[in-house]
């Protein structure tokens, strides 16, 4: 870290919060940005200069995250050779190259086309932050809030009523302001499903043409599709229930809207299969098998039995769900709880080996007493009913339990999981707030139908 270094991110941060304040300017009279905006803005700057430092001065080997920056700082300088040169390095082909264009796509790190689009986007941030690091994570943090922000606009327009917990959820979860503000395609995922899920209700609510917001969903869902598929499928069938179901929930017969539900499960299923067959003709690597294999070979690198040391980058966080049938869907869900499990509520602490690890160990612990209290004070048949019964919650819950099976099913290793799961983590704390808040209201509901119940009573003796 030099001092050119220094002055920039000081520089940049000044930039950062300046956009922020302008923004800000353009919602006078709107209290949630007057409350949270600068606050949230805050969280994401401060956590990718957090990210930044961690990965330049305690992970001496940089991670994916100095792969993505150098590759990115090769795009930008295939400029100086000509814009022809600079198409053919933004393209990633090989083939018919120019001598200039192939020299900078062999010395680049990532060579899978599913990264290409990553890099291509990063040259951006490192193009506007003049080659330092430290500035293209800010301009990154910056970028990558958009989503965020649109997300917890929406909840808390749904639940006003808990507006704090929503700004923890969303805003302020360390692991997801952490590992959502570097320079990662985590962050830029975690973006467009926010993007993604808030211009999806701008459609519903506001009709089909709302220009601005299908170029979002069209550019959100292709970026999701291309670097991380199963991110896409584990959304698509919670978009198809939240918003088939907001449909159901306006059916004032209660006989009518019960006799739908299995009509939307088996619309729901249908599109998942069609979706996965579809991917899976498209490119093979979306097949069951495919998926399969790519897991396992993920499992493999991330746990090797009796050689997980410190050096080996992360090994030695490994964990396994154990022997599992991989040959069919049967196999893989016998395994769904502890997939999901070991993404919300692992690692326990006597399985951290690192001061990274504990403090991991410490949010999946509050994680856990958090979801059991929830369970054990509002009862496992209200928690289910409420579910059912709330388009939006249902959508939050699928996504998050989905999400958190793929992830934990595939990673086998905590360090690679808390970075993969920061997508359906706020889905799922938020999911438990919006629990407890109907719980609540209907306690009050109750007490009130209670006391006026007792003041129609007429006591023996006196007059009502």
């Amino acid at each position: 870290m030099s001092l050119l270094d220094v002055l920039l991110t000081i520089i940049y941060l000044g930039i950062c919060y300046g956009i922020g304040y302008a923004i800000l300017s353009r919602h006078p009279d709107n209290l949630l940005y007057k409350k949270w905006f600068i606050k949230g803005l805050s969280a994401k700057l401060w956590g990718g200069l957090a990210f930044a430092l961690v990965y330049t001065f305690y992970y001496e080997y940089g991670g994916d995250t100095r792969s993505y920056f150098d590759d990115s700082t090769l795009v930008v300088q295939s400029l100086s050779d000509g814009l022809s040169v600079y198409w053919e390095v933004l393209n990633h082909r090989l083939d018919g190259t120019s001598s200039e264009a192939f020299d900078y796509i062999m010395r680049m790190a990532f060579q899978d086309p599913r990264e290409y689009y990553v890099v291509n986007l990063i040259s951006v941030f490192n193009f506007l932050g003049f080659g330092s690091y430290f500035s293209a994570t800010l301009l990154v943090a910056l970028f990558t809030y958009w989503g965020v922000w649109h997300f917890f606009l929406l909840v808390v327009r749904k639940f006003p009523e808990i507006e704090k917990q929503v700004a923890l959820a969303i805003l302020f979860i360390p692991s997801v302001v952490f590992w959502g503000s570097g320079i990662s395609k985590d962050s830029l995922i975690l973006c467009g499903v926010g993007l993604l899920i808030y211009h999806v209700n701008q459609l519903a609510t506001r009709g089909l043409w709302q220009l601005g917001s299908l170029i979002v969903i069209a550019v959100s869902a292709y970026f999701m599709f291309v670097v991380k598929a199963y991110v896409l499928i584990s959304l698509v069938p919670a978009l198809l229930l939240w918003r088939t179901l907001y449909l159901r929930e306006r059916i004032k017969s209660a006989a009518l809207r019960t006799a739908t539900l299995p009509v939307v499960a088996a619309l729901s299923v249908f599109a998942v299969v069609y979706s996965l067959d579809f991917l899976a003709k498209y490119n093979e690597t979306y097949s069951l098998n495919s998926f399969v294999d790519t897991a396992q070979s993920m499992q493999g690198w991330h746990y090797v039995e009796g050689a997980n040391g410190a050096s080996d980058h992360g090994r030695g966080s490994s964990y396994t769900l154990g022997e599992y049938d991989a040959s069919s869907w049967r196999g893989m869900l016998k395994v769904f709880p502890q997939a999901v499990n070991a993404t919300f509520f692992r690692p326990y602490f006597w399985e951290a080996n690192g001061a990274t690890m504990l403090a991991q160990a410490i949010e999946s612990a509050v994680f856990l007493v958090f979801a059991l209290i929830t369970l054990l004070k509002v009862g496992p048949l209200r928690v289910y009913r409420y579910i059912s019964n709330d388009s939006f919650l249902l959508m939050c819950v699928v996504f998050a339990l989905f999400f958190g099976f793929a992830v934990g099913f595939s990673s086998y290793n905590f360090g690679a999981l808390s970075r993969y799961k920061i997508p359906a983590v706020p889905f799922f704390i938020t999911a438990l707030f919006i629990i407890r808040h109907k719980a609540k209201v209907r306690g009050i509901k109750r007490a009130k139908v209670g006391r006026e119940k007792r003041a129609k009573q007429i006591v023996p003796g006196f007059s009502g």
